[in-house]
């Protein structure tokens, strides 16, 4: 892939600290290479239902629609914060049981992406260890470029 070709950007983002910074420096890649960009956000409904008993589940299930509803309400904040681009910025929020890292890569695969770019928090190798990385998995899986956002924060 030549880099003076990117023509679909994808951005991860998770809503924290790093997802402003990340999407920002997705966006302008976008804008340097005028290139259509993405935000995508994958929600794990594992997470909400691991291991529940029955009677609990469909509580539980309405809690997935509300993850669901909030994380598009923070997708739309996010988007606001971000310079009007042409063309213009899209975003999705969307359900995987894979591992997050795998989900967006898999996402950017069948979606024709050039360039993922992803935050990394700087967890270390500990960190890595106990939490696995999303950015590591981006990094040693995706077969388009990858462009780390490494972001501090306390």
């Amino acid at each position: 892939m030549n880099p003076d070709n990117f023509q679909h950007i994808l951005a991860a983002v998770d809503f924290s600290a790093a997802a402003l910074p990340t999407a920002q420096m997705a966006a302008r890649e976008a804008a340097l290479h005028g290139a259509q960009l993405t935000l995508i956000h994958i929600v794990n409904p594992q997470i909400v239902t691991l291991q529940l008993p029955e009677d609990i589940l469909p509580p539980m299930l309405d809690m997935r629609g509300r993850l669901l509803e909030l994380a598009q309400k923070e997708m739309t904040k996010l988007a606001a914060k971000l310079p009007t681009l042409t063309p213009p910025l899209d975003w999705a929020v969307e359900e995987s049981a894979d591992r997050m890292g795998m989900a967006v890569i898999h996402w950017g695969a069948t979606h024709g992406v050039d360039l993922i770019v992803v935050g990394s928090h700087g967890h270390g190798a500990i960190g890595r260890l106990l939490l696995g990385s999303v950015a590591n998995d981006i990094v040693h899986h995706a077969r388009c470029p990858v462009l780390v956002m490494k972001v501090k924060t306390e």
